[in-house]
């Protein structure tokens, strides 16, 4: 028993060594289970990440000299452990999100010389000893942010800032919940470096004396702002200093007249997310007045049924200031009159660059957008999207001569006219998107001045309905959204003078239906730098392949939402090509072609291809289509779970979807190949089946099957070599000398017909009965002399007709020729005659006059009619 237990100390006293030779080494156990968190080595040094690690307490060792370490999203409840050798190199800290309490302590972070970057926001610490922040000389940046730091002198005691004579930004927002109070004396005095500074508010707050002789350049306010009264004294800290930026997001807020007076440097002041009107947030500029800055941010400024109208009255203070930014996005704002922005002579004409007026309701007076571009000279930007316009009404247009739109019709008939528009020289961004949708404007062959450095126009869902021609003056032009609109009548010319274009987005755009098959490759033509097109949600079946031939440099295609039954686009030329956005049409697979194509793109660029929303097929026919979304390279849209998952449908009807036909792959195979091998054999059985029934048919029948071939053989439609003569001649007795003398002569001689007449053939003794049914039998034509002797004659009018009556057929409809050698007027009535002229064609019935000369053209068109006409009803 001894023995067993000396030998089972020795195994601990091992083990315990290895454990502690891994641990005082871990670079050197890459991979071991011991060390929680991942290195990775960077220029500036080792970086060590322990987030989301569920670490209770720092590790024991290191690795040598971590200069970044991540510790964030854990549990650690008390810092000890930092003071290891092995991390005196340490610049950047991240303790944050775990469950540091209490106060912290004296010399915590004493060993960290070199700490430049410390966070420890989102934690529970209620206090600081007054050594807390002893050592960190050379930190620039510390976030103690959504604690429980009350603002007093218990939580930060006198001095307790005096070690961070190098932070440049001080967090100390979401701590003290409490709506009265006062900020602690000379604690933050010693922060002569601080340029950022994040720190809650009282309702009442004042910067007095702690903030006096700080270099503030940033002073943000917005995060659970309680300030409720902006006074004349809440700033008077700040007062001639270099304080730059100010940031308020208070829920209410009135102020003071002199509220921001005295501060000379102020460059940006955003008050933002408050429930009041947008004109007390103006009055309060009165203290910067003449003052020259950057930014003026009021977005989201609104109270409840109070709408905004901004006139002269209300800008009169803004008006004064040389301001390169304004924002009044969101602000309920209904109405800009004229008078608040034709001042040509102010600061605010001379100096804004930038408007963001969107999301508003603006209607009323639109003279007043129409001066924007004239008044703000030095414009870029101009945002009017998305205004909700329930009212728009007729205005003059007294803008003298340099006045910037002019229609020739009526604003109820814009849609149907020209016009010319002036923009600022230096507006590089135009958005009027979902603005003043009532004014329908026109994408037309219009004149666009001064806007040779605009680069984006997006003019999408603004009613346009005219896109007839192409306008001029866009000539730097790289962006364009004319999504929403309904241009039924598309010019193939649009874009002829755009050619600039790098994107342009046409979703929902209502082309005509056939658009994309006959005229989309003019369309695009000239468009040979474009990167970017949306065609999405255009309802078109078809689309010509070649018709973005021209767009070599095309990275970017998105035709989702139409009803695409195949790829349609030919991808040869697009080999910059990365996304491809087809969901949502009606692909049921794609083809091998196709597929090939997709994964050519695929092997030279990060290529991605969008499919939901495709009623696919997953039958027997498609199992190649479903295991290619398996195995090839390209980024199919999907996370997760649900990468490369698609709902189908097998040939059963069944919804499937394409991850479980898949996993039974093999299964879906075999029973597809049975179906095949098994429809092969029941045709083959089926044939032989067949074959001996005809076997056994032609076995009983061969002499009547013999029979009826010679039978079928016999039945054809007769042609005229098949008989003897071209036209039998029918004439009365007393015009022998013109059927025996000129007839020949003309129609023999002249152009080879073969006639067949009775005084020329028959042989004397005839019956003339017989002789009249045989020589019409022997002739392809039959043709009647009709005259008034025919009519007395009782065999050429009576029997002759009769015959050739009888001698029309199906096959042989036009056979009976009636030549008509006198007037019709003067001919007495023949009873035959009528009842034959109901069954010739009109073309058979010509008029040949007795002194007709041989030359005439009428011969020809008898001989054409005897030798051309049709053998079988046409």
């Amino acid at each position: 028993m001894s023995r067993v237990h000396e030998d089972g100390n020795t195994c601990q006293a091992m083990l315990l060594a290895a454990l502690t030779s891994l641990m005082v080494c871990p670079s050197t156990m890459a991979g071991a289970s011991i060390w929680p968190c991942t290195t990775e080595m960077h220029e500036d040094g080792l970086h060590v990440d322990c987030a989301r690690r569920q670490l209770a307490s720092l590790p024991f060792t290191w690795p040598d000299d971590v200069v970044w370490l991540d510790m964030s999203h854990n549990k650690l409840s008390g810092i000890t452990r930092l003071s290891h050798l092995r991390l005196s190199r340490l610049r950047h800290l991240d303790l944050s999100h775990n469950q540091l309490h209490d106060t912290l302590a004296n010399h915590t972070f004493a060993a960290l010389h070199q700490l430049q970057w410390l966070s420890l926001h989102d934690n529970r610490l209620q206090g600081l000893q007054a050594g807390a922040m002893a050592g960190l000389g050379q930190l620039t940046f510390l976030d103690m942010s959504n604690n429980q730091l009350q603002l007093d002198h218990n939580t930060y005691p006198p001095g307790v800032f005096s070690p961070l004579t190098s932070l440049q930004e001080l967090g100390l927002v979401g701590n003290d919940d409490r709506r009265e109070g006062e900020y602690p004396d000379n604690v933050f005095t010693p922060l002569t470096s601080l340029r950022v500074l994040s720190i809650d508010t009282f309702s009442m707050t004042d910067f007095g004396s702690a903030f006096k002789g700080l270099s503030l350049k940033t002073l943000r306010l917005d995060k659970k702002c309680k300030i409720r009264y902006l006074r004349n004294s809440t700033l008077s800290a700040f007062k001639n200093s270099s304080l730059e930026e100010i940031f308020l997001r208070p829920s209410y807020l009135t102020f003071e007249v002199c509220a921001f007076c005295d501060l000379p440097n102020l460059k940006i002041l955003s008050i933002t997310d408050a429930n009041f009107p947008l004109p007390y947030a103006v009055e309060a500029l009165y203290g910067l007045q003449h003052q020259t800055m950057k930014k003026l941010d009021f977005s989201g400024l609104q109270a409840t049924n109070y709408p905004v109208k901004l006139d002269r009255h209300t800008a009169r203070y803004v008006r004064n200031i040389c301001v390169t930014s304004v924002s009044v996005s969101n602000t309920l704002i209904e109405r800009i009159t004229s008078d608040s922005v034709f001042d040509l002579d102010s600061p605010l004409a001379r100096c804004l660059e930038e408007i963001d007026a969107s999301k508003n309701r603006l209607a009323g007076d639109r003279s007043a957008f129409m001066k924007f571009p004239m008044v703000f000279k030095s414009l870029r930007r101009l945002e009017f999207a998305t205004q909700y316009v329930y009212a728009v009404e007729k205005v003059g247009w007294g803008l003298g001569e340099d006045r910037l739109f002019h229609f020739s019709g009526l604003w109820e008939n814009a849609a149907s006219s020209t016009f010319t528009m002036r923009c600022p020289e230096n507006l590089t961004v135009l958005n009027v998107s979902t603005a003043l949708p009532r004014w329908g404007f026109s994408f037309g062959e219009n004149h666009v001045l001064g806007a040779g450095n605009l680069k984006t126009l997006d003019v999408s869902y603004t009613w346009m309905s005219q896109c007839y021609g192409s306008p001029v003056g866009l000539t730097a032009l790289e962006t364009l959204d004319m999504s929403g609109n309904f241009c039924f009548n598309v010019s193939e010319r649009m874009f002829d003078f755009v050619t600039t274009l790098r994107h342009l987005r046409l979703s929902n755009f209502h082309f005509d239906r056939n658009f994309f098959r006959k005229r989309a490759w003019r369309l695009f033509k000239d468009l040979k730098s474009l990167e970017t097109l949306d065609l999405s949600y255009n309802n078109f079946i078809y689309v010509d392949p070649y018709m973005l031939r021209a767009q070599r440099h095309l990275k970017k295609l998105n035709m989702a939402g139409n009803r695409l039954q195949s790829l349609s686009v030919d991808l040869e030329p697009h080999e910059d090509l990365e996304l491809l956005d087809l969901s949502h049409n009606m692909l049921p697979m794609l083809l091998p072609h196709e597929r090939q194509a997709l994964d050519t793109l695929a092997a030279t660029n990060n290529f991605s291809l969008f499919l939901f929303g495709n009623p696919l097929l997953c039958a027997c026919s498609d199992l190649d289509f479903v295991r290619w979304l398996w195995t090839t390279s390209i980024q199919l849209d999907g996370d997760g779970s649900s990468a490369r998952n698609y709902t189908c449908v097998t040939d059963t009807g069944e919804v499937s979807d394409t991850h479980s036909v898949m996993m039974q792959y093999d299964f879906h195979w075999r029973r597809c190949v049975g179906q095949q091998v098994l429809g092969a054999v029941t045709a083959a059985f089926l044939l032989q089946m067949l074959a001996l029934v005809i076997v056994y048919v032609v076995s009983r029948s061969w002499t009547h099957l013999r029979y009826a071939w010679k039978v079928m053989k016999r039945l054809r439609l007769p042609r005229r070599e098949h008989f003897r003569r071209d036209a039998y001649v029918g004439y009365a007795d007393a015009d022998w000398e013109f059927a025996c003398l000129m007839l020949p002569a003309c129609l023999e001689e002249r152009h080879g017909v073969s006639l067949l007449l009775r005084d020329r053939e028959e042989l004397p003794g005839s019956i003339r009965a017989e002789s009249i049914v045989e020589h019409i039998d022997d002739s392809w034509k039959v043709m009647l002399l009709v005259t008034r002797d025919f009519a007395r004659d009782e065999w050429a009018c009576g029997f002759t007709v009769q015959q050739a009556q009888r001698s029309i057929t199906d096959t042989m409809p036009d056979r009976v020729i009636v030549v008509l050698m006198e007037d019709p007027a003067r001919l007495p009535p023949m009873a035959s005659l009528e009842r034959l002229l109901r069954m010739v064609p009109e073309r058979n019935v010509m008029y040949v006059h007795k002194d007709t000369p041989p030359h005439d053209p009428q011969w020809d068109r008898l001989a054409m009619a005897i030798t051309g006409g049709a053998s079988h009803r046409e």
